[in-house]
């Protein structure tokens, strides 16, 4: 099965060379140097294709109309810089933008425009007992598709082959960093699925005791595979060390750890390898029951997402 591998972005990267990744992202398509390397595999070098520019161009046009019902076309071109009547263009789809203008139109939209970590704390509320309804958060494809975009770019210069989740509510955002990757997606779930044979298998312990097992069908995981595990709310950290545990049992190496929410600091309730990028975009500090804890997170109005890598305490 092959696997994903992106060039590193450390040093200065040239404008050729950063229009590259990025066209290459948006066409589904791994870029890993110079040389050309994708997916393993020896390919063109001659930069981006027409195809290629024709995609990327469109992936922008998409974006800017998604946003579009939250701004107004006066506030987008002072965001942008561009006259409201070329946005309202581009919008409606009667043209699309030149590759070169599509390029720097992208970076002013992540950059500046959208704060993921508002979109995602907005949408948390916590019921009379401590729980908060995560499909707004999950189910949204606006939030799906910029979290992925997170993900992405904490994951340059490390190798992917699989990504992992556990059902059911980590699955919308692996299905979408899947297809992102170009690579396999697996789920770990509470039953056998019908007409598999063989399984790996790890016990996940709740806090109550109770014991449950995860069943991933061994043909989808394999041994030296590269493993990033994604997930929407890290609780107890119960599930996340199950996945863990399943990854190290067999043989596999765990890339990276992704979750969108933690519910409290997640560092004591998780160990990870200390090579493997472990991100979480927002934690929440413990709340009393009820309490809406949107001001109280992590990463809040613009401010950089808290770093949760092994081995270090964050800000």
């Amino acid at each position: 099965m092959a696997s994903w591998h992106v060039a590193s972005k450390s040093g200065l990267l040239h404008t050729r060379l950063k229009i590259d990744i990025y066209v290459y992202w948006a066409s589904g398509t791994r870029y890993t140097g110079e040389r050309g390397e994708i997916m393993g595999r020896s390919t063109r070098n001659d930069g981006p294709t027409r195809m290629d520019r024709l995609k990327f161009r469109m992936e922008v046009v998409d974006i800017l109309r998604m946003v579009k019902p939250r701004f107004t076309y006066s506030q987008l071109s002072q965001l942008t810089g561009l006259p409201a009547t070329v946005l309202s263009r581009y919008i409606l789809g009667h043209v699309l933008p030149t590759f070169e203008r599509a390029v720097e139109l992208w970076e002013v939209l992540t950059k500046r425009v959208i704060n993921i970590r508002d979109e995602i704390v907005e949408r948390i509320e916590f019921d009379g007992n401590g729980f908060f309804d995560n499909t707004p958060i999950i189910f949204d494809p606006f939030i799906r598709r910029f979290v992925t975009t997170w993900i992405y770019d904490k994951l340059m210069g490390t190798r992917v082959d699989k990504v992992l989740t556990a059902a059911v509510d980590g699955i919308p955002l692996a299905v979408t960093l899947s297809d992102r990757l170009g690579v396999p997606v697996v789920v770990a779930k509470k039953e056998k699925e019908i007409g598999i044979r063989d399984f790996w298998t790890v016990d996940l312990i709740r806090g109550s005791g109770k014991r449950e097992t995860l069943y991933v069908p061994k043909a989808w995981l394999r041994k030296k595979d590269w493993v990033v595990i994604v997930d929407d709310v890290i609780r107890t950290g119960e599930t996340q060390r199950a996945l863990i545990e399943l990854v190290n049992k067999v043989g596999a190496k765990l890339s990276g750890l992704f979750v969108l929410v933690s519910v409290g600091d997640w560092r004591g309730k998780i160990e990870v390898p200390d090579d493997a990028v472990v991100e979480v975009l927002i934690t929440l500090n413990e709340v009393a029951k009820g309490d809406n804890p949107g001001k109280r997170a992590s990463g809040r109005f613009g401010k950089e997402p808290r770093v949760a890598r092994a081995g270090l305490t964050g800000p």
